[in-house]
């Protein structure tokens, strides 16, 4: 799990302003405007901070829990190694389409999907790639949290 200085409150206004910039690009007045400001990166970016903010919340504490039962599952069932196949492959899979997406690709829905549960998949990537992808995750979460959080007056 990503332990970062993202409240719930903050995690809400992050994802309350990434469907506001979605549905401003798809209504016909606005569109003009928002489809020259590229909002398709931040929108990613503010889902991915709400979706790590959520697991503050009991729901988010319970799919965490999840997550983490599937993974020591497949790990004690099928062996270390399948297991490991089995939970690490996905959230490697997950952040790299995710970073695909972020740097070449217009963010599409699948993008979005993808922001909302890399959060919670990246506590499953094992040994120091997944550190790495945690401590990286942890630090543009709580840059944007406190960005939105500041923005809001939640802070």
């Amino acid at each position: 799990m990503i332990e970062t200085a993202v409240t719930a409150a903050a995690g809400g206004a992050c994802a309350g302003s990434a469907a506001l910039l979605y549905y401003a690009e798809k209504l016909p007045g606005l569109a003009k405007v928002t489809g020259k400001l590229h909002t398709d990166r931040a929108q990613a970016v503010l889902v991915v901070t709400a979706s790590a903010a959520m697991v503050a919340t009991p729901a988010g504490a319970w799919w965490n829990e999840t997550v983490n039962g599937i993974n020591d599952w497949a790990t004690s069932a099928v062996g270390e190694w399948t297991g490991l196949i089995i939970t690490g492959v996905p959230a490697l899979f997950t952040t790299a389409m995710l970073a695909n997406d972020l740097i070449t690709r217009k963010v599409e829905n699948r993008t979005l999907l993808v922001a909302a549960v890399l959060p919670v998949l990246a506590s499953t990537i094992p040994g120091p790639v997944g550190e790495g992808v945690q401590s990286v995750l942890g630090w543009i979460v709580t840059k944007v949290g406190m960005l939105v959080a500041g923005a809001f007056g939640i802070a």
